[in-house]
């Protein structure tokens, strides 16, 4: 969430689109495929723009100002307020989108009170993923998933360290230091044993290619 510009990608947008009543037809990636409509909102939501007036023929009668839809100043004050992704439990801290609650093609003020921190993840899922955000009386947070169901954090685990390994000891569970641990030593993979690995897991059949056709790579 810095001040300057990311990355450029330019995407031709038409204005019914953004406001809700486009289809995906009237998005597309400069010299690439349409998009759907939703994920010009998204992508819309944090970035920014040069508004384009074109005639029917599509040829550009007035090219504006390059605006940005968030300003250094109160994305700072975002920055701020809510130190990484507001959705209940994500660690995200990086890597995320200041989005707009209330989006502002149909009407939503690019201000502190209507924006909120997102990481890429739950940004697609507010968008594409059908999750809504719901403001409460107190300023907090309702994030209501596509089946109606409220997020929220899961409950600690009760009881003390003992009983947390007896349950874990009871489910076959083994969870100590090494859990998270790679065993990958940093040697080079073999894609041609891998890709036929995955293969017989999707074809469900008994192959096992032999060790012997393929030796361990050099290190």
């Amino acid at each position: 969430m810095n001040g300057g510009d990311r990355h450029q990608v330019v995407l031709h947008v038409d204005v019914a689109a953004l406001q809700g009543s486009g289809d995906a037809a009237c998005c597309g990636i400069e010299h690439g495929p349409a998009i759907p409509a939703e994920t010009a909102r998204r992508l819309a939501c944090d970035s920014s723009l040069v508004t384009i007036i074109e005639n029917s023929r599509g040829e550009p009668l007035d090219v504006g100002r390059k605006t940005r839809t968030v300003p250094p100043a109160l994305r700072r004050a975002l920055r701020s307020r809510d130190r990484g992704c507001r959705f209940p439990g994500c660690p995200h801290t990086i890597y995320v989108d200041a989005h707009h609650i209330r989006h502002w093609a149909c009407g939503g003020e690019t201000r502190l009170s209507n924006l909120v921190t997102l990481c890429r993840f739950h940004h697609r899922a507010v968008h594409e993923g059908g999750m809504r955000i719901q403001v409460l009386d107190d300023g907090a947070l309702r994030f209501i998933d596509s089946r109606g169901e409220v997020c929220s954090m899961p409950d600690p685990p009760s009881g003390s360290v003992a009983d947390l390994r007896r349950q874990h000891s009871s489910r076959g569970l083994r969870i100590d230091e090494r859990t998270a641990a790679s065993r990958w030593g940093g040697e080079r993979i073999d894609y041609d044993l891998a890709i036929h690995g995955l293969l017989s897991r999707r074809n469900h059949s008994n192959f096992e290619p032999s060790l012997r056709r393929y030796p361990p790579p050099p290190l």
